[in-house]
């Protein structure tokens, strides 16, 4: 079935959501250039753990909402990080959530969006080359629709005990096994792809995300509306030429 997309979605169509840790002065580049692109967009910030009052400031300073929490990207959470994503998303929703990084980068506004239920950014089914049947979206910016956060939030999918095994049922191949059973962290990309596929959802490849694992990809011509990682606040003027202080 073809993809019917969104032409010129509203500004206000989006909600943006960052979890926060121990990377606040990049968080400060990442919202500067956020509210260039969208000055009044819903922002909503969770401290994954951090106790930094400087993330407040930085919220504040960029009208953006901000919760301070528990750590919950270690394996023994599970899918905790996810459900209270969701959580916080559903307050006051808007048709489209994009989780996105510190380190991710919003060019300029989407030019259009799915108008049907999905999980949607850089679409990977492979890791190091190595081909997972398990496809999902990148994290440096990964879309959701409303209905499908709904869905989500309502089965309590990511509540179940399972996803804080070790390992946990979406490592279907060894090179995903590090990340939760030497480093002791889940993966949003990979749990949020566990759902998708056991709960039927589809997972689009969006032309307008370009979000890599390590490598800042080159958006001269901006022919991307959001690039990932940017890992200084000179990655971002790299990426973006005419970007200013």
């Amino acid at each position: 079935m073809q993809t019917i997309q969104i032409t010129s979605p509203l500004l206000t169509d989006l909600t943006f959501y960052l979890n926060v840790y121990k990377d606040v002065e990049l968080l400060d580049v990442c919202l500067n250039q956020l509210r260039r692109v969208y000055p009044d967009t819903n922002v909503i910030l969770r401290t994954d753990g951090d106790s930094d009052p400087k993330i407040a400031q930085v919220a504040n300073h960029y009208n953006a909402q901000c919760y301070y929490g528990e750590r919950l990207m270690p394996l023994e959470k599970g899918g905790q990080i996810v459900h209270e994503m969701l959580r916080l998303f559903l307050k006051h929703p808007t048709p489209y959530l994009f989780k996105i990084d510190p380190d991710t980068c919003i060019a300029h506004p989407f030019n259009s969006l799915p108008n049907e239920p999905c999980v949607f950014g850089r679409k990977q089914g492979t890791w190091e080359n190595e081909p997972i049947s398990l496809p999902s979206i990148q994290g440096g910016c990964l879309g959701i629709t409303k209905d499908v956060a709904q869905r989500f939030y309502d089965s309590n999918f990511f509540l179940d005990p399972a996803l804080a095994q070790r390992p946990p049922p979406w490592v279907l191949n060894e090179k995903l096994r590090p990340r939760p059973m030497v480093s002791g962290l889940t993966s949003i990309d990979w749990t949020v792809g566990w759902a998708c596929k056991q709960m039927g959802i589809k997972v689009l490849d969006w032309p307008e995300i370009k979000s890599e694992w390590k490598i800042s990809p080159e958006n001269h011509d901006l022919r991307y509306a959001v690039t990932h990682p940017h890992k200084s606040a000179e990655d971002f003027k790299k990426c973006l030429p005419a970007l200013g202080d």
